[in-house]
């Protein structure tokens, strides 16, 4: 008999914990940080003294959450859902959406003197890659999702007597047309993938609610592109900021690049392992050759060889200090404006914002915070709950539970029938 555990983010946005028990077999979906817990205790002053202190104070799962599990999947690479590695206690099974990328982040990681020296895995952990569509020996799926972490993915557990969605964070519409999803994910997404097969009806929809009861203004991806496609009309050069992960945004701005015939500049050793092995991507890329120091075969350009005629790709914590040295080798080079794409989580990258923009204001620099959201947003919902078509919903990564829970018992009639009886 399937039973579900929600041990974690039910009332956070967050630090998912989802503990699957059938019979003999455990499973555990997520196991990430509870940055709202890190904000609470730690700072730029007070770090983290290791795993048992994260533990304690709840920002960590307790190793008994693990007992005889079997393994552990994560859906993405976020922190708030991958966690730290080292704090799994068990030999058990990882399964992760892509190890190239993990093996680069993880070797940062180990080396880093705050807690994200934690990240990194025990040297007992076994780790496997998950494979788009493919029904592992747990009789787990990993289905494709668009989100702003490469690569992403729904799970899909068909257990003894009940078939399990976890959505892991999701968004509806994609920067990318369904042709390319296809082409760069390995197969369709989740709500596409689950028309096409009529015959999977889900017992227990476990669904992330980030943006429930939310005052953000939904964002999609076509309007970010709508704007950015404004801005490129009137402003040389673009200087766009995004998260390490981010390939969905990545290749809006390289499609941008091509159409406004821009050169595409790469500032970040990160963007450049992001982007360097897809084949067929829209627009040539070179690196700035003052800030990426890895090997690579793009083609490379000097910081005072830069042209107005061009978007500049740049991580967050970067931004400054690239947009000072810029200036300082070419004080008259067009009319620059800075695009910041709001991080997922933004807990990740503790960026002032305030200080940002003074600098933006110093440097001569319009700037602008755009970003469409990775999760779906409530009016979506609807749409989510008529497709998937589940006996019973289970709320996680949300401060609001409690009006997703009623929000999805309204649109499935449940409410309705039960005034009529």
């Amino acid at each position: 008999m399937v039973e579900i555990k929600i041990l974690s983010g039910l009332n956070s946005i967050g630090g998912n914990f989802i503990r699957i028990e059938d019979g003999d077999r455990t499973l555990i979906f997520d196991q990430g940080f509870r940055f709202d817990v890190m904000a609470h205790y730690y700072s730029g002053l007070i770090s983290p003294m290791g795993l048992t202190e994260l533990r304690d104070v709840g920002a960590l799962p307790p190793p008994d959450w693990y007992k005889d599990a079997d393994a552990v999947y994560i859906t993405h690479m976020h922190l708030d859902h991958l966690g730290a590695l080292s704090n799994i206690p068990i030999e058990a099974r990882v399964s992760l959406p892509n190890l190239s990328f993990y093996e680069d982040m993880e070797e940062r990681w180990r080396g880093s003197p705050s807690w994200l020296s934690l990240v990194p895995r025990r040297y007992y952990t076994e780790m496997e890659e998950l494979k788009p569509l493919e029904v592992d020996e747990n009789d787990v799926t990993a289905i494709p999702v668009s989100h702003s972490a490469y690569p992403s993915y729904a799970l899909l557990y068909q257990g003894s007597d009940e078939t399990v969605l976890y959505t892991g964070d999701f968004r509806i519409e994609s920067y990318l047309k369904q042709e390319e999803f296809q082409k760069f994910r390995g197969g369709p997404d989740l709500l596409t993938y689950l028309g096409e097969n009529p015959d999977i009806r889900i017992d227990t929809l476990i669904i992330e609610g980030t943006n429930i009861g939310s005052n953000r203004a939904p964002l999609l991806p076509e309007d970010t592109t709508e704007i950015l496609r404004r801005l490129a009309s009137s402003h040389r050069p673009i200087i766009a900021t995004l998260h390490k992960l981010d390939f969905e945004y990545a290749y809006s701005l390289l499609k941008l690049a091509e159409d406004f015939d821009l050169e595409c500049l790469l500032i970040s050793p990160w963007t450049v392992k992001l982007l360097e092995g897809f084949h067929g991507l829209r627009r040539e890329l070179k690196v700035v050759e003052e800030y990426v120091k890895i090997p690579t075969r793009l083609g490379k350009v000097n910081i005072e060889d830069i042209r107005e005629k061009s978007i500049i790709l740049t991580p967050y914590r970067e931004t400054v200090d690239f947009l000072r040295e810029l200036r300082s080798r070419d004080p008259n080079i067009g009319n620059p404006v800075a695009v910041l794409s709001e991080p997922e989580p933004e807990g990740e990258e503790h960026i002032e914002y305030g200080v940002m923009a003074n600098w933006f204001a110093r440097l001569g620099i319009q700037h602008y915070r755009i970003h469409a959201s990775g999760h779906y947003y409530p009016y979506q919902l609807r749409e989510v709950v008529e497709a998937i078509k589940p006996k019973e919903i289970k709320p996680i990564h949300t401060l609001r539970p409690e009006l997703l829970i009623r929000m999805a018992t309204v649109i499935s009639g449940v409410e309705r029938r039960r005034e009529h009886n």
